[in-house]
C-alpha cells in the first residue's frame, strides 16, 4: 500500500502479493512510485515480552533478562519502554514492555525485497503499526480517556494490545483461534450512527464510557458462541494483568484488526466473552480511494505503517 498525501489520506495503490513471488513482487513495485518501502513482520514473528526491573537498569542486563525467558533473545533486535514505575525510594522499579525481533528473519525479508528492486528503511511489528493507525485514524477529541484493547488477528498468533488514548501500555501474543473457513469482508451498509455495546458491563459512566458510532469502526451484535472460550481465556489473563498495573483504568472498547477480524462471528463470540463493546476496524473509511481495493481489517496494520513513515516524511 502507498498512501499519496499524509494529511488529506489518498491512496494511490495497494496489492497483495506473496512473499515467496519474487517475481510478484518486482511487478509489484512497478505500480509504485518510488521504492522506499517498510517491512512489517507477522505476530508470530515478533517478540513480546514484559520485565520488571530495577529504575535505570542497563541494556546488557535486560537483555540477559529477556534471554532467561526466552534464547530466541539472543538473535533478537530489541527495543523497550517503560509502561510504568513501581515502588518508591530505594526500592523504584520499572514495568518494561520488550519488542524485539530476530535479526536472520528481518536480514532474510529485507534481502528478499531488496532482489526485487524495493530500498527497505524499517523492519518493524504489527504493534506499532496499529497503534498507529488507531491513533491516526479512530482517535477522536477525548479519547485519551479511553483505554482500548486492540487484537491483530493474523492465522497463526494474535498480538493483544491495550492503550491508554494512543500510548501502548501492554502486548502480548497468544495463539489464534483455529479456523479452516475463510470469511469474506463485507463493509457495513451506510446509514445513520447506530452501533451499541455488544453488552451492559455493571460499570459506571465514568469507568466505561459509552459509544457513538466512529467513523470505520464496525459495530458487533452479540453472540454466545462457545468454541473461542481458549482465546478468551488468554485476554482475560491479558485483562488481569493490565488492571494489576492500572486499577484505574478499565478497558472501554475491543478493536478487532487483521485477516482473522474478518470473521465478524468469531470477533462478536470474542467480546461477548469479555462482556466488552467490540468493533471492526475498517481503515479504508479514512483512506480516500481505498474502499474498493484495501477495505476491511486485513489492511489496518499496512495503513498504520503507511501513515507512520508519510507523516515522518512530509
Amino acid at each position: 500500500m502507498q498512501i499519496n498525501n499524509a494529511k488529506d489520506h489518498v491512496i494511490q495503490d495497494a496489492i497483495e502479493v506473496g512473499l515467496d513471488d519474487s517475481s510478484g513482487i518486482t511487478e509489484a513495485l512497478t505500480s509504485f512510485k518510488g521504492r522506499r518501502c517498510v517491512v512489517c513482520l507477522s505476530p508470530k514473528d515478533a517478540l513480546i515480552q514484559h520485565i520488571r526491573t530495577e529504575l535505570n537498569c542497563s541494556d546488557e542486563h535486560i537483555h540477559t533478562r529477556l534471554i532467561k525467558h526466552d534464547e530466541t533473545w539472543g538473535n533478537a533486535e530489541i527495543r523497550y519502554v517503560c509502561v510504568k514505575t513501581t515502588g518508591s525510594g530505594t526500592n523504584t522499579g520499572q514495568e518494561l514492555l520488550c519488542v524485539g525481533v530476530n535479526r536472520t528473519l528481518s536480514s532474510n525479508m529485507v534481502d528478499t525485497l531488496e532482489s526485487a528492486g524495493a530500498r527497505v528503511i524499517a523492519v518493524t511489528v504489527p504493534l506499532y503499526a496499529s497503534i498507529r493507525a488507531f491513533d491516526s485514524l479512530y482517535r477522536r477529541d477525548g479519547d485519551e480517556i479511553l483505554t482500548s484493547m486492540l487484537i491483530d488477528m493474523d492465522e497463526r498468533v494474535s498480538m493483544v494490545m491495550i492503550s491508554h488514548g494512543a500510548n501502548c501500555v501492554f502486548a502480548h501474543c497468544v495463539e489464534s483461534c483455529s479456523s479452516k473457513e475463510k470469511a469474506m469482508w463485507e463493509p457495513e451498509q451506510k446509514r445513520n450512527p447506530s452501533l451499541l455495546p455488544i453488552s451492559t458491563p455493571e460499570t459506571s459512566e465514568g469507568e466505561r464510557r459509552g459509544e457513538h458510532n466512529p467513523r470505520g469502526l464496525q459495530g458487533l451484535q452479540e453472540d454466545n458462541a462457545s468454541e473461542e472460550t481458549k482465546f478468551v481465556g488468554e485476554l482475560e489473563r491479558c485483562l488481569r494483568h493490565h488492571d494489576a498495573l492500572f486499577p484505574d483504568r478499565t478497558i472501554d472498547r475491543i478493536i478487532f484488526t487483521g485477516c482473522g477480524a474478518v470473521n465478524t462471528q468469531k470477533c462478536s463470540a470474542i467480546a461477548s466473552g469479555l462482556g466488552i463493546s467490540g468493533y471492526i476496524a475498517d481503515p479504508s473509511a479514512w483512506i480516500t480511494g481505498a474502499s474498493e481495493i484495501a477495505g476491511g481489517p486485513s489492511w489496518t496494520t499496512t495503513a498504520g505503517l503507511c501513515l507512520r513513515y508519510a507523516e515522518m516524511a512530509a
